[in-house]
């Protein structure tokens, strides 16, 4: 996770607010990462929109979704994990995508971490 110490704890707040279906808690806590400073800020962009895209997606329970629709048991988190961290591996990507596919990656790993 490429973010401050401060930003860190608003992010995992985010990441269990969401798990929680405490949207309003999750809003809340997307708004102090706003404020953060982490990365460049066409990093942060892509970041806060990959955020701002699994609070939608979870909030609306849109069967279409990546979030709503593929498995998200240990074996698939894993994969998913090992698939984002490939695609940042590459190096060919904007500082946006980079931030976009290190949010979902953060994600999946805080998903594996607490068992959630």
């Amino acid at each position: 996770m490429k973010a401050s110490r401060t930003a860190r704890g608003d992010i995992i707040a985010f990441f269990e607010s969401v798990l929680e279906r405490r949207f309003s808690d999750a809003e809340r806590a997307l708004n102090a990462i706003m404020e953060k400073r982490f990365g460049n800020s066409e990093f942060k962009e892509g970041y806060l929109n990959a955020l701002r895209g699994i609070l939608l997606s979870s909030r609306s329970g849109d069967e279409r979704d990546f979030l709503n629709k593929a498995p998200f048991d240990e074996a698939s988190m894993k994969t998913y994990r090992r698939e984002f961290g490939a695609f940042l591996k590459e190096g060919v990507h904007t500082p946006f995508d980079t931030g976009y596919f290190s949010a979902w990656s953060d994600f999946i790993h805080y998903r594996l971490n607490t068992k959630k």
